[in-house]
């Protein structure tokens, strides 16, 4: 049996599901895990999912429920139902719903139990836990460890360490989900909440669109979330139009400060304390600017940014990034640095930035 209908299968079985994202993964793992938390919601499971941390311009996605929220939530099936009135008591020891129907039945099968929450919070009791883009064993709680894993990536690192593992290294994990929830012939289920989730992953994993990878398939997915509901005018405003001015004002700085180094073909910029303070920001919200740098610039050159930490003592941080892994190896061999995709975050045990610019550009 192949690994969707294994998938399937589990996902039947399974009353009580735990859904574990990567938040490396941002748009792609969220939209991915939101998508199938309100799919298997329908399906009459228990679910909970992890989406503490959700970057500003991805909570439109979990609204109306408040990030990082443990708020807890009742469901109650009323197809064919017709509640009249509704009451609540509550004393130390109890809380008291009482309903009352004017046409109907509430049987104990039409009401599930759901919520939004952290991975500390998540049930003992589930029966399947579904993680999305976690490569390792290792990066879940291990708390979750024995409980029977679905897990759903599209890394080649992958270590398949589910007893059902659904990967697809060609895809998005956002595809990879819309091909499983059609496979369970729950089509009627994507509605336009759900098909903005998936689409969302969509977008964010091929660049809206603008990476060269980006196959025929993902359009055609596309175009069937769209028809399902998917607002894609709000995606795109929210992904990439809402943008903070501060954040602005720093990206104008860091392009003003541009400097082009033609024998290493490398361009770099320096950021002074005064001019995180002038645009009212702080060296997290470089993350912003190289995103938008590598969204507008299709194939985005060798880039390198430093700035001023006031660690103690102090030092010179730095961004690299590049699509010639020889050169970020470089940085990487040569200083204190870790890695994430093309880019390069490390350290110069130098405080002035200039010297420190001179250290780097001989480095590679």
């Amino acid at each position: 049996m192949d690994a969707v209908n294994l998938a399937k299968n589990f996902i039947d079985k399974s009353q009580n599901i735990l859904i574990f994202r990567s938040p490396e993964l941002q748009g792609d793992s969220l939209g991915s895990a939101l998508a199938l938390f309100y799919t298997l919601k329908k399906l009459g499971k228990n679910v909970n999912v992890n989406i503490d941390d959700v970057p500003e311009k991805f909570q439109f996605l979990t609204n109306p429920y408040a990030v990082g929220s443990d708020d807890f939530v009742i469901s109650i099936d009323t197809e064919g139902k017709e509640i009249s009135q509704m009451r609540y008591e509550k004393n130390h020891k109890d809380l008291k719903i009482h309903l009352s129907l004017s046409g109907g039945e509430i049987k104990g099968k039409d009401i599930s139990f759901s919520s939004f929450a952290n991975a500390g919070t998540f049930s003992p009791n589930a029966d399947l836990l579904i993680t999305i883009g976690v490569q390792s064993l290792e990066n879940l709680p291990q708390t979750l460890w024995k409980i029977p894993i679905l897990n759903i990536d599209n890394q080649p690192q992958n270590e398949n360490f589910g007893e059902v593992n659904l990967i697809e290294m060609t895809s998005s994990l956002a595809e990879i989900a819309v091909s499983l929830v059609r496979f369970m012939n729950q089509e009627e289920l994507i509605d336009k909440k759900t098909a903005t989730c998936l689409l969302t992953g969509i977008i964010w994993s091929s660049q809206n669109f603008r990476n060269p990878r980006t196959r025929p398939k993902t359009f055609e997915t596309s175009a069937f979330l769209i028809e399902k509901g998917a607002n894609h005018q709000e995606i795109i405003h929210y992904l990439y139009k809402q943008k903070n001015i501060s954040q602005i004002k720093l990206l104008g700085k860091i392009l003003e400060n541009l400097s082009f180094h033609e024998p290493k073909e490398i361009y770099s910029a320096t950021i002074k304390e005064n001019d995180f303070k002038e645009c009212q920001t702080n060296s997290k919200d470089l993350a912003f600017v190289l995103e938008e740098l590598k969204f507008h610039f299709r194939h985005l050159p060798n880039l390198l940014i430093l700035w001023e930490s006031h660690a103690s003592p102090p030092l010179t941080k730095g961004i690299f990034y590049s699509p010639n892994s020889t050169l970020t190896e470089k940085i990487l061999k040569n200083f204190e640095s870790a890695s994430k995709g093309n880019g390069v975050l490390f350290l110069v045990r130098e405080t002035d930035l200039n010297i420190a610019q001179e250290k780097v550009l001989q480095v590679l």
